[in-house]
């Protein structure tokens, strides 16, 4: 696990008692800046994990 310098509503839903995960292709670096991108690859992925993490549930 990584932990970032930058915030979500993850510690909204935990202060309320429901768990939270942020999770999301793409690299910070290139994240929230002119000409923000994500690889197609990095797509690939963030699909393949979420559909495991759903047949998991």
């Amino acid at each position: 696990m990584r932990k970032v310098a930058y915030g979500t509503e993850a510690g909204l839903f935990q202060s309320v008692g429901i768990p939270a995960v942020v999770c999301g292709p793409g690299d910070i670096q290139q994240a929230h800046k002119p000409n923000e991108f994500i690889e197609l690859s990095q797509l690939d992925g963030c699909e393949r994990f979420l559909r495991r993490l759903g047949q998991s549930l």
